[in-house]
């Protein structure tokens, strides 16, 4: 990393006050004291829950020699404090400087919605590289700047990681990147200063209500993304979502919209065929037709499809490298991702964690399954209660065997969340449901419970690989565990499970 003169970067910012011998010169900036290298600023945000401050000594440690704070500090601190008036703009501001204004060489695609981001996100990249250019990614289920791939503490990261990991796609020889953008992230401005090529809109459905006051606000979030592209930007919006037409409002630039069946959309996209090795959809795109296919589960992926299509043509892609690089996507972690140890039924873990994508992804299973769906998921505790019975209801209607256990219940009491799950489904269903709130339990015996030509869902988690429980946070993958759990098993000749 280039170092970037001090003197250069405080006179842009505005300044309550400075104490210390300031540095000549630093390298880099973080908000996080863990990340903290040699030569570094150390943002100290007064936080509702935990104060940056804290971590002063800690990042003096690992190297920092500058501290910008909006605090007022009344002891003496290790390194030198600048008391800024504003820290968001100042972080901002900082970061760009810093790591050189990534955006300006980078050609950024942002997607958000309910469902759908991570897949979008992991198609658009593909379609990318098909055409034989580098892509950087940063998703809920990881951050890949091309150099390096690492764990996603947050969906959307903030400005300062942000601006971080996208020079660092740059450096890497990257022209392009794409993100996952979350409501959280869009609220509380954390992408604001990234200049944004193309956004795209996925969908609309109950979740973060327990932040987001009403789905209108929730929805007020997504949209922030729309309005802030310049008018070369292009915005691809799903107008088959009832949300969909806020979105348009809202886009500067050119909008291509996309939806399914009959809905008015730029680019159409239907279903051909569907199994359980994946799918084919006929996509209409100015004035042609023509068949893509995935390897990926689930009707929904229509969408997913239409989407990261719709960006490709917006962005000047060719139809071939459109489907392409649609076609070598074969698997996404922990969205309906199989598991397959020879059994002789169908295992797949899915992060369906909403309502509505919970619906699409037990309905897709329903249409392939030539015996029991048995499903096995709970709701995160901490998070909007509205959700669990409806939920129940979804998961009662159906699938034919539910399991009801923990999920991320945080500081929740488990049989407080699984009994307002059960709230929702009705008491004649009641002899096809089990509550097991140790969730590697729950997953046995519904493995146990299958047989040939049954379909094991296991929900909610998907590609996260640990349990939050009163504060402790302990390795859990399901596909480790569902790894595990079937090779505990095995069948003879006729598909007749046999446990040892």
């Amino acid at each position: 990393m280039r170092s970037v003169a001090v003197e250069s970067l405080l006179k842009d910012l505005q300044i309550e006050s400075v104490s210390g011998n300031l540095p000549r010169k630093v390298n880099g900036i973080t908000q996080d004291s863990r990340l903290v290298e040699a030569d570094y600023i150390f943002a100290a945000r007064s936080g509702a829950s935990a104060l940056g401050t804290d971590f002063i000594s800690q990042a003096a440690e690992r190297g920092a020699v500058l501290v910008v704070t909006d605090r007022e500090l009344d002891e003496p601190q290790p390194l030198p404090v600048v008391r800024v008036v504003d820290f968001r703009s100042s972080l901002r501001t900082l970061s760009r400087a810093i790591y050189r204004d990534p955006t300006s060489k980078l050609k950024l695609i942002g997607v958000t919605g309910t469902n759908g981001k991570t897949t979008s996100v992991h198609l658009i990249r593909s379609i990318i590289e098909a055409a034989g250019e580098k892509c950087g990614l940063l998703s809920t289920t990881g951050y890949d700047t091309v150099r390096h791939q690492i764990d996603a503490a947050l969906t959307t990261p903030d400005i300062d990681r942000l601006n971080a990991l996208l020079r660092e796609m740059v450096d890497a020889g990257c022209r392009w990147a794409v993100m996952e953008v979350s409501s959280h992230a869009l609220a509380q401005r954390r992408t604001d200063g990234l200049k944004f090529t193309a956004g795209a809109f996925t969908n609309l459905s109950q979740e973060h209500l327990d932040y987001h006051r009403s789905m209108e606000d929730y929805a007020k979030a997504k949209a922030r993304l729309f309005s802030a592209l310049s008018e070369d930007g292009v915005a691809v919006i799903n107008v088959g979502d009832e949300w969909g037409s806020m979105m348009v409002k809202a886009a500067g630039g050119r909008v291509i919209t996309f939806g399914r069946g009959d809905v008015e959309a730029d680019l159409k996209v239907n279903l051909l065929a569907h199994s359980l090795e994946g799918g084919s959809f006929k996509l209409k795109w100015a004035g042609y037709n023509f068949k893509i296919r995935t390897p990926l589960v689930g009707v929904y992926h229509g969408e997913n499809i239409a989407l990261a299509a719709g960006v490709g043509f917006g962005l000047g892609f060719d139809i071939k490298d459109v489907k392409a690089g649609i076609k070598r996507v074969k698997s996404i972690p922990g969205r309906m991702e199989a598991v397959n140890r020879g059994q002789p039924f169908s295992v797949f873990v899915d992060y369906s964690h909403t309502p509505d994508a919970l619906e699409s992804a037990l309905n897709s299973l329903r249409g392939l399954c030539q015996g029991k769906l048995i499903i096995v998921f709970g709701c995160g505790g901490d998070r909007d209660r509205d959700k669990r019975p409806e939920m129940g209801r979804i998961a009662g209607e159906l699938a034919d065997r539910i399991i009801v256990t923990n999920d991320n219940p945080r500081g929740e009491e488990p049989g407080v969340i699984a009994g307002e799950i059960l709230k929702g489904i009705k008491s004649r269903r009641r002899n096809r449901i089990r509550v097991e709130l140790e969730r590697r339990l729950a997953i046995r015996i519904a493995l146990t419970a299958a047989s040939a030509g049954d379909i094991v869902l296991i929900s909610g988690k998907g590609h996260e690989t640990y349990q939050m429980q009163h504060g402790l946070k302990q390795p859990f993958d399901d596909r480790e565990v569902a790894i595990e759990e079937l090779d505990r098993m095995s069948w003879n000749g006729s598909g007749n499970l046999i446990v040892y």
